[in-house]
């Protein structure tokens, strides 16, 4: 692209030099379409930069990683804090490119730090990739921790722990930058680091005082995101954070041990019911751990869960147990209700079902067989008259 704009620009100038009397001139109607032609072949490029090649030198070469070029440039009075159409700085593409020299260059050319497109500056960039020098480089010129993308409302923090660098983080966090401030959907760093799975970012946002009790627009937690996840080693940092272990989420109303019985993960299960989860936490629609386990046939889980204590009898909002959930799911499941007390014979008061009717409707056969084989009520048919 810059190679193209020097030869636009070489136009520009022809045709700023061509008036009436010199050879090649072809008439004032002819020049001003020409002049026309030629801004919208630059349009890429502002104004200043038009104005100047010198200015349009110093993108090219910080674009490309030239330092040589960046510095005659430079020294040749070109624009440090140039920008294109698009937004972008010189700035901007050098640290994008991880040039340290022509970052250096444009630094102590008194290029803005904190300038950048929509709010996206130079510190974002270097947060996002990792590079730690460049952040140092930039925050030791004024670069500000603390700013946030207009576009998704994210700052360099979230960038850094959404990718796990840790030592970057670490050096925000020193410059400044606001640990629990939220993005457009109110995520925290935390909650990043988190889903991601980045434990060394966990701890040092959480030595930095990371509130563990935030939760965003979908009403998820650190916590709840590190189940959703499956990463168990950061489960832990943040138990042993005191990440709150009954919180639910806004919008279903599970806790982290109901989506852990969700997926099945015994693991996440065994920990969270050692950190005293309240195994008979409802929902929203009154649905416990263990229905949602029985539900999805995870009979491990199922098992934990009944050994700590879970309610066979417990109803959610159909009026269905957990031998109910069990009985359209698989019949070891089913077992392990029976095994624990679970009623082969109740009867919903909602909408009239028992456990052999919903084994019945859904087809399971063996769950049907080994109900009726513990006792379980059948209703009998109907004659018709």
């Amino acid at each position: 692209m810059g190679a193209a704009c020097s030869t636009e620009w070489g136009e520009e100038k022809a045709l700023a030099e061509e008036q009436p009397g010199m050879p090649g001139y072809r008439g004032s109607k002819a020049l001003a379409a020409r002049k026309a032609k030629a801004h919208l072949t630059v349009r890429h490029w502002h104004d200043k930069m038009m104005m100047s090649a010198a200015s349009q030198a110093v993108f090219e070469g910080a674009q490309r990683g030239d330092a040589k070029k960046v510095t005659e440039a430079l020294n040749a009075h070109g624009d440090p804090n140039c920008i294109n159409f698009g937004g972008f700085n010189a700035l901007m593409l050098a640290v994008g490119g991880g040039y340290m020299e022509v970052i250096a260059l444009l630094l102590q050319a008194s290029a803005n730090p904190n300038n950048g497109k929509s709010g996206l500056t130079p510190l974002m960039i270097a947060a996002s990739s990792g590079q730690l020098e460049v952040a140092r480089m930039l925050v030791n010129c004024g670069a500000a921790a603390t700013g946030h993308c207009e576009l998704d409302g994210r700052t360099a923090l979230h960038g850094a722990a959404r990718r796990g660098h840790s030592e970057v983080a670490k050096l925000l966090v020193q410059a400044g930058a606001s640990v629990d401030i939220g993005d457009w959907q109110e995520c925290t760093a935390l909650m990043l680091a988190a889903q991601e799975g980045h434990g060394d970012v966990l701890k040092v946002l959480l030595c930095a005082g990371a509130s563990v009790s935030l939760s965003n627009k979908s009403g998820d937690s650190a916590l709840s995101a590190c189940v959703k996840s499956g990463h168990e080693a950061c489960l832990e940092t943040m138990l042993r954070a005191g990440a709150p272990v009954n919180a639910a989420n806004k919008s279903t109303g599970n806790s982290a041990l109901a989506e852990a019985s969700r997926v099945g993960s015994e693991a996440m299960v065994r920990k969270l019911l050692q950190y005293q989860a309240n195994v008979n936490f409802a929902n929203l629609r009154k649905e416990t751990p263990l229905m949602l386990a029985a539900a999805a046939g995870h009979e491990q889980v199922v098992r934990m869960l009944l050994v700590s204590g879970a309610n066979t009898a417990a109803e959610d909002v159909n009026g269905h147990t957990p031998i109910m959930h069990a009985a359209v799911s698989n019949v070891a499941v089913v077992q392990a209700l029976l095994d624990f007390g679970g009623n082969p014979s109740v009867v919903s008061q909602v909408d009239c079902n028992t456990p052999s009717t919903l084994a019945a409707m859904h087809g399971r056969k063996q769950c049907y067989d080994l109900l009726v084989w513990a006792g379980a009520f059948v209703p009998a048919l109907e004659e018709n008259g």
